[in-house]
């Protein structure tokens, strides 16, 4: 309902995307060679809701997550299919995301791949370490913690405070490196949100 309700001008979400914003999240996170930067969904349906006279909606929950999990649903069963082009500044989004990940933060001194690659399988108090490999592939999820639906940046604040290191901000570039570099890394994985987790 909130993909299909016009804006004040008519138009609505469908006109921003290709195919309608339908059957297109597996492309996402991409490179963007105009504005040098990597664009997330998100980040782009604020970005049609702003040229569309419209105020942007935050970054983590609500209306947002909601939205991107309709418009991840059309793409369900669809394989990850994210591009690093042959281009310097596309890699070195690449690497900065990379780095994110193996780079260590926090008074725990933690890194994301301490707990998702390295323990992947292993338990911290109740609860199972899921590998990093199709993380991406079911945001924005349900979390019973939450008690609503949250996107991947949402998540990775959340995981920032865990190791007690201070988080980056919904859709900073750390944020949108770390998404692209993991997002590319499952590529070939189903897309299979909207999903659920404790």
């Amino acid at each position: 309902q909130l993909f299909n309700t016009p804006f004040k001008n008519g138009k609505t979400y469908a006109s921003c995307f290709k195919n309608g914003g339908k059957g297109i999240r597996q492309y996402y996170p991409y490179y963007d060679p105009k504005t040098k930067q990597v664009k997330t969904l998100e980040q782009e349906i604020n970005e049609c809701r702003v040229k569309n006279g419209e105020k942007p909606l935050k970054w983590k929950k609500g209306a947002l997550a909601q939205i991107s999990a309709y418009m991840a649903y059309t793409s369900r069963g669809k394989p990850l299919s994210v591009k690093v082009p042959n281009d310097p500044d596309a890699l070195a989004w690449y690497e900065r995301g990379k780095h994110h990940y193996y780079a260590k933060r926090g008074q725990l001194n933690m890194a994301c791949a301490d707990c998702h690659m390295y323990n992947s399988g292993n338990r911290i108090r109740a609860n199972l370490l899921s590998p990093s490999l199709g993380h991406p592939t079911g945001f924005p999820v349900y979390r019973a913690k939450w008690g609503n639906l949250g996107t991947l940046h949402r998540r990775f604040g959340g995981c920032n405070k865990q190791v007690r290191a201070k988080p980056f901000k919904a859709q900073s570039d750390e944020y949108k490196a770390l998404e692209y570099f993991l997002t590319y890394m499952s590529n070939g994985l189903p897309v299979n949100a909207p999903s659920y987790r404790e």
